[in-house]
């Protein structure tokens, strides 16, 4: 049932998609937030059923929801915008849906409360930083008036300051957890671990940028953009598994 609902969500989310290219934005909007119902749904039994154990590597299934959470507010803008979100949430549902890895073997350390939030607020900061790369893409594709143009400007900054605020909340998290569990705050020898603090590292250099006199505000866009990939390819793709077709998909489940 948990991989049927996330399999409907990225169906619904495919057909706002649909719905948008074709100028339906209303039909879009209703059919991203029956997305969202049934990814919410999906996680939600995800979480219940390790819980108190974390499920770790599912964080994948947890991104487009709070992509599509994130970016509801871009219904009010034009279709562009909404199209280049909703291909983002499709791209990150379909590539949780076939490259899943959240079949691990829990242990003892994950029940702690601090494991949990290091994990959910992890996840939400990423999608706060993808969101802002994306709308420092939009913003350097299209030409607008200064006035258009320093408010997509504040919407990149306010995004990636989200992530900034939940980024650093979930190290923090992370180093109790690794305290309590292991009795060291910081493991370097993990790779999550070094990824995450040089996330951090770039995006408080980031958010320093105003005081750098080479770097006008037109150019900022270009560094969340290459923050969104550097958290896609180092914070969201080491979750990913290798291929695996889903169940519902093989033909012998129906023999």
């Amino acid at each position: 049932m948990i991989q049927h609902s996330f399999l409907l969500a990225a169906f619904f989310y495919l057909l706002s998609l649909g719905g948008t290219i074709a100028g339906k934005k209303h039909l879009a909007g209703i059919l991203l937030i029956l997305g969202l119902l049934a990814n919410g749904y999906s996680i939600g039994m995800r979480y219940w059923l390790t819980f108190p154990m974390l499920p770790l590597y599912q964080g994948p299934f947890f991104l487009p929801f709070f992509l599509g959470i994130f970016s509801i507010k871009a219904l009010k803008n034009d279709q562009y915008s909404w199209s280049n979100t909703l291909l983002l949430i499709n791209l990150m549902a379909w590539i949780a849906l076939f490259f899943p890895n959240d079949h691990y073997l829990p242990f003892i350390q994950f029940k702690t409360i601090f494991s949990h939030l290091f994990f959910l607020f992890g996840v939400i900061a990423r999608a706060f930083f993808i969101l802002a790369g994306l709308q420092a893409y939009q913003c350097i594709r299209k030409k607008e008036t200064d006035e258009t143009a320093l408010q997509q400007l504040r919407e990149v900054r306010q995004s990636v300051i989200w992530g900034y605020l939940f980024w650093t909340i979930s190290v923090f998290c992370g180093a109790i957890w690794s305290y309590l569990g292991w009795g060291s705050p910081v493991i370097w020898e993990d790779p999550a671990i070094t990824t995450a603090m040089a996330t951090w590292l770039y995006y408080s250099l980031y958010l320093h940028l105003h005081l750098i006199s080479f770097v006008n505000a037109k150019n900022r866009p270009f560094f969340a953009v290459i923050g969104a990939c550097w958290v896609i390819a180092f914070n969201c793709l080491p979750d990913m598994g290798k291929f695996m077709l889903p169940n519902i998909f093989m033909v012998k489940n129906y023999i």
